[in-house]
């Protein structure tokens, strides 16, 4: 996710000295925790507070350093969804479209009925669950077919995101209930590559990240096959994501 150095903007910084007064009891506990005490016990790896536009506290901890970027997980899902809104505002996508007219591949998939809406409000009824804890949940067979490394011998699963996301079948009636699973935005990537002609990753670029004045290249996981991973995937610069707050 490429940066363009020549249109950086700069932020204003006026710390506070105060936020160090600020006390956290943790939730089921009669502890009382100061503000360093805070961030190590969440193990914060870098923290950027902006107030009314103007940054008011930056910290780093870890291996975390200025010019590092750090794995921003499902808040990737923020910016996919921001370029479908993008691509919305221009007219380049109808959220009242039903996906399997826009990516007729998921025509077979439980995403084939939705509408574009459903699949970015993630109000499809999917049979999948994301449950971590679960050593048997669809979310690790997502993960092994996404993998960018080589597939093992005796692997006969799908190959890559868009692959096992036309595998994905429906349990219930599209908008009944909200339902977060990664899938959903995954989907929507494919949507918002297949309607703008380019991957996810560079119409962040061209959109979002260079217009915003971003300061660094930002990066995106793929699978083996190069699909940005829409849904979690994305790192980025501290200070980029505060410019993108």
């Amino acid at each position: 996710v490429a940066t363009a150095p020549a249109s950086m903007r700069e932020l204003s910084y006026e710390p506070r000295d105060d936020l160090q007064q600020l006390q956290f009891q943790p939730l089921g506990s009669d502890q009382t925790l100061g503000w360093q005490d805070f961030l190590d016990a969440n193990y914060t790896d870098g923290l950027a507070i902006m107030h009314r536009g103007k940054l008011v506290h930056v910290s780093y901890a870890g291996c975390l350093r200025p010019d590092g970027v750090h794995a921003a997980m499902s808040m990737t899902k923020s910016f996919t969804g921001l370029l479908a809104e993008i691509l919305v505002a221009d007219g380049a996508l109808d959220p009242a479209q039903v996906v399997s007219e826009v990516v007729p591949e998921l025509a077979n998939s439980a995403f084939g009925d939705a509408t574009v809406r459903q699949v970015m409000d993630m109000t499809t009824a999917l049979q999948y669950s994301e449950n971590y804890a679960d050593p048997n949940a669809d979310i690790w067979q997502y993960s092994r077919a996404a993998s960018p490394l080589p597939k093992p011998n005796d692997y006969t699963g799908p190959n890559g995101y868009f692959e096992y996301l036309q595998t994905v079948q429906k349990a219930g009636e599209h908008g009944d209930v909200f339902g977060y699973r990664t899938v959903n935005t995954d989907a929507l990537g494919w949507i918002i590559a297949r309607s703008s002609g380019k991957p996810v990753n560079e119409l962040l670029a061209e959109r979002i990240w260079q217009p915003m004045g971003s300061a660094y290249d930002a990066a995106m996981n793929v699978d083996g096959l190069g699909t940005p991973f829409a849904g979690g995937g994305l790192s980025a610069n501290l200070l980029d994501l505060a410019r993108f707050g």
